[in-house]
């Protein structure tokens, strides 16, 4: 297949998949952006030199692929999407029902459907993942724990089950709400689960906005064994192994960065989160060739992420 025609859907974080989309111009063609018409989203249009289609009847028959990049209340427009015979990379998240349902609909359709759960393909991510699941072939984790936001928690959860690589069903309950932080326990299949999720009041206005400075961090991991802690600090890293002192030499070092750690700015953060959705572009478009599924999309994978968030949002308020 030459370049694939991609239409972009929403005009907000969207924009960031427009980003993506022209660090790879041989393999994807921007040709459209759907949205419901604002001046926002048609300074996107006029900007990007193509069409702004406002509904799905509207569109084409030459698409290949939709960026969903829209908010859960638009699952209307991702069933349309598919039924019409498009690929759909569709931003999280969204709630298991919707997914399955969603997931059903494209194998009778004959197309993919994935999920962007963004975090899990940033390099320090990407290192916290392969430790973890080496360290978990030769033994057994003793305790998870996890601290994250109501914005980053999917994402944070993504990782986990990625680094776990758990089938397992997530069950906590609240333990404490005194704190900007709500504090959960519980487990994951049979290992210890500590959550710390910061909350910012209830739905809708009360909330702050993704990325607002009144977040105390964006999310940290950390899985304990028997010799010793692996740490993900936050999503830029670094990735750390803690040793339990018993089980080292005296000569050994107690700690050690486990990936080359590059991300120490801003702005290399912001170059690697484009690089995040350009990995989750191609790997849709690797799997619309017949050239496999990354783990990560696979459905049971995708489900168990978002039973989890949810189960856990439930919780929040």
């Amino acid at each position: 297949m030459s370049r694939m025609r991609v239409l972009v859907c929403g005009s907000n974080y969207a924009r960031t998949y427009i980003t993506a989309l022209a660090r790879e111009p041989r393999k994807f063609q921007l040709v459209g952006i759907l949205a419901q018409g604002s001046v926002r989203s048609q300074q996107l249009a006029d900007l990007s030199g193509v069409p702004l289609y406002l509904s799905a009847g509207e569109l084409p028959d030459n698409i290949d692929l939709a960026c969903a990049a829209m908010s859960s209340a638009a699952f209307s427009v991702v069933r349309q999407l598919i039924q019409r015979g498009m690929h759909v990379l569709c931003e999280h998240p969204y709630p298991a029902s919707r997914l399955k349902e969603a997931m059903k609909l494209a194998r009778k359709h004959g197309v993919q459907f994935q999920v962007n759960g963004h975090l899990a393909n940033l390099p320090a991510a990407q290192a916290f993942i392969r430790e973890c699941r080496q360290t978990n072939g030769r033994v057994y984790p003793e305790l998870i724990d996890v601290m994250a936001t109501e914005r980053s928690l999917y994402g944070a959860l993504d990782i986990l089950m990625a680094a776990i690589g758990s089938r397992d069903s997530l069950r906590v309950q609240v333990l404490s709400r005194r704190t900007k932080f709500v504090l959960l326990e519980g487990t994951l299949g049979k290992i210890p689960v500590r959550l710390s999720v910061q909350v910012s009041g209830g739905k809708g206005a009360g909330r702050l906005a993704d990325g607002s400075p009144g977040y105390l961090l964006d999310q940290r991991l950390t899985v304990v064994f028997p010799a010793g802690s692996l740490i993900l600090l936050s999503m830029a890293g670094p990735v750390l192994w803690c040793s339990t002192p018993a089980h080292i030499e005296n000569n050994q070092k107690l700690w050690r960065i486990l990936c080359d750690q590059q991300t120490q700015t801003v702005s290399t953060l912001r170059e690697e989160r484009i690089q995040a959705n350009v990995a989750s572009l191609n790997a849709i478009r690797r799997s619309i060739l017949g050239h496999g599924t990354p783990e990560i999309q696979r459905p049971q994978h995708i489900l168990n992420v978002s039973r989890a968030w949810e189960s856990v949002g439930r919780q929040l308020h």
